[in-house]
């Protein structure tokens, strides 16, 4: 520091003069605190400031508008784009536009089903394994807010808080919150527990006489939670006893209850719990989230979730253990109700025919809801064998007791306007048919196993949009509607008709397709882009009975193939053109629909925004005249069949 002339004190640094040395400190404090920590700290929030000897005092401050944008700031109305600061991969946004090659269909099928489902939020499995990184943004799987299991029930629904809101830092409250636990936290109170309230829990006795030690059971937790130890110790008494009757040698039984106990304790069961309506709830909107209750809910349906949950742990021995015995809760979900053979012999021998006219209609609905989460987690992330008996054996069970409840044709009615829970537990319904169709197409998109339900038998309703179903009161949303008016089938219908054909015949009913399509959501365009790839591959299994069958081996087609121009393409017929027509509609209300979603209502999605890479396989199908040799050449129940459909870019890659 420097005296000059009146002014005594000068800035080494802009050399600007100071008559008092106070002021001096203060503008060299300031250059000192801009000039190094926004260098050592860059980040997307910061920019790398631009030389500070012009500021002083405050003088000549940067533009706060200019900070935010990450703009280069000299106070001038010309705002230039500061360079890119280098970093890792993570200050990268994850919202960037995927290049050309990602969304292209090569990149899709590059790894069969693995690449083509790699940001969906599916459960890693032991012989599939998937990233996490999506799923892991700014919390960690151990800090999934469990705000969501308030229980509330149906008669007190209006206290339920929205799911997963994150508290506001700028809040004052929060404030004294964040303030207060420190220093009345675990440092200020010797007392207070200060151990990871997720890895606590209740130490439940075993149901198996225990003889050896092991590291997973519970010693010297507190017990949290009293009040839900009641379904925690229902649930591993109902597991255990379907152990029980596989005949399992006594080691095994003690071993099998020992993880039991360690994975089922109330705690954990939360964090399973609110695991699964964070990362699989976006994907399967299902269950009505303000209005479950684990107090309350089927067993089954409880545990479905629970397992489905645990999944997604990061725990490494919480992860094994539900591995380990999802299997056995298999078992019991679907020995449970009206999935159980035992029980359709019992209905009968009572006379009790009409499944709607049981006075347990709801819990025998939550159990079908139970199987069908069962066999989408086994599916998804079970074993190998575990996944064939899900799409073979379980999901037929589940296909046979929705035709029962009447669920592919069932809608709202009128006598719900009076009431709120009637409309919800109907909305469940519908939305459980429409999800087990998506399912049964998708058995033939990734497997090739012949669906079991077709488009015409759809006559279900279609879900409200999501806004509604995520609310507490659906009744008091803006956009509400009691019914769709329009059902599966029908959307599915309206795009292989003709306008031509509507003008010709007035006298029908209902609306023109394009007023139809305009109605429709993401999730319809999802569902419908499935039941038409469905239509594709049955439609390319009638064209091998009608195209002229080849003897010579498959590689020489594909090479005869490139070499003759006429045979290029699949001879054009009436269902051809309809399906190209099918798919060129689908494709531009998929389109319409992303250009006017935000951003925020995107990114909140589930996989059914990615409808548009299904249109893409089917468009392959349509256009190749291979695909017909090549898709009555693979195996029913085939590994992946997305990987097989690799043969059909060969020209291109050549």
């Amino acid at each position: 520091m420097k005296s000059s002339g009146s002014k005594h004190f000068c800035c080494t640094i802009c050399q600007r003069g100071f008559t008092r040395i106070d002021h001096l400190k203060r503008h060299h404090l300031r250059l000192t605190i801009y000039g190094t920590t926004t260098r050592t700290a860059p980040n997307e929030e910061t920019e790398r400031f631009p030389k500070l000897d012009k500021e002083a005092e405050g003088v000549m401050r940067a533009n706060r508008s200019c900070q935010k944008r990450n703009l280069h700031c000299d106070n001038e109305r010309n705002q230039v784009k500061e360079p890119e600061l280098g970093g890792s991969a993570s200050s990268k946004n994850d919202d960037q536009e995927p290049s050309s090659d990602r969304g292209s269909i090569k990149f899709l099928l590059n790894g069969g089903t693995d690449t083509f489902t790699e940001h969906w939020n599916l459960p890693p499995s032991n012989d599939r394994p998937r990233t996490l990184n999506d799923y892991q943004n700014s919390k960690s799987f151990e800090e999934a807010d469990s705000s969501i299991l308030e229980y509330s029930t149906k008669e007190n629904y209006l206290e339920y808080t929205p799911t997963y809101v994150e508290p506001d830092p700028s809040a004052l409250s929060f404030f004294h919150d964040t303030f207060l636990d420190f220093f009345n936290g675990p440092f200020g109170d010797p007392h207070r527990a200060s151990n990871d309230p997720y890895t606590s829990g209740m130490a439940y006795q075993s149901m198996a006489p225990s003889t050896q030690s092991s590291d997973l059971r519970l010693t010297g937790q507190q017990p949290a939670y009293e009040h839900e130890a009641p379904f925690a110790n229902a649930m591993i008494q109902a597991i255990l006893t379907k152990v029980w009757s596989l005949r399992l040698d006594a080691k095994t039984q003690e071993e099998i209850s020992e993880k039991l106990n360690f994975l089922l304790t109330p705690t954990r069961m939360r964090k399973y719990m609110a695991l699964y309506f964070k990362y699989w709830q976006p994907n399967c909107p299902m269950i009505h989230v303000p209005t479950f209750d684990p107090r309350t809910v089927s067993l089954s349906l409880l545990t479905s979730v629970c397992f489905m949950g645990a999944k997604y742990t990061e725990d490494k021995r919480e992860l094994d253990a539900a591995q380990r015995l999802v299997d056995f809760a298999e078992l019991f979900v679907f020995s449970n109700g009206i999935l159980s053979g035992e029980n359709e012999i019992s209905s009968t021998y009572y006379g009790v025919q009409n499944v709607d006219d049981d006075p347990s209609c709801w819990v025998q609905f939550q159990n079908l809801q139970a199987a069908f989460l069962m066999v989408i987690c086994q599916y998804w992330s079970g074993s190998r064998t575990s996944r064939n008996r899900a799409m073979e054996n379980r999901f037929s069970e589940v296909i046979k007791v929705a035709r029962r409840m009447g669920l592919p044709t069932f809608q709202h009615g009128p006598e719900e306007r009076l009431h709120e829970y009637l409309w919800i537990q109907r909305e469940c319904r519908i939305r459980a048919i429409n999800l087990i169709s998506l399912l049964d197409c998708a058995f033939s998109f990734y497997s090739n196993y012949p669906c079991r339900l077709s488009h015409n038998e759809m006559e279900c309703a279609l879900p409200c949009v999501e806004s509604v179903f995520e609310s507490a009161h659906p009744f008091q949303e803006p956009n509400f509607e009691l019914s769709r008016e329009i059902t599966l089938s029908e959307a599915f219908q309206k795009l292989f008709e003709e306008e031509s054909s509507r003008a010709s015949s007035p006298s029908t009913s209902g609306s023109t397709v394009a007023e139809t399509l305009a109605k429709l959501t993401i999730l319809d365009t999802f569902m419908l882009i499935h039941l038409l790839y469905a239509f594709i591959n049955t439609h390319m299994t009638l064209l091998a009975t009608i195209l002229p069958k080849s003897r010579v081996p498959h590689s020489q087609q594909l090479r005869n193939s490139r070499a003759s121009s006429i045979n290029s393409a699949i001879p054009e017929d009436s269902t051809l053109a309809s399906i190209r027509i099918a798919l060129s509609r689908w494709h531009d209300h998929w389109t319409r629909l992303r250009s006017t979603t935000s951003s925020h209502d995107w990114a909140a999605m589930g996989f059914y925004k990615n409808g548009y890479h299904f249109w893409l396989v089917s468009q392959l199908l349509i256009t190749k005249k291979e695909s017909v040799d090549v898709v009555m050449r693979m195996e029913v129940k085939c590994e992946d069949k997305l990987e097989q459909l690799k043969v059909l870019l060969k020209d291109d890659n050549e």
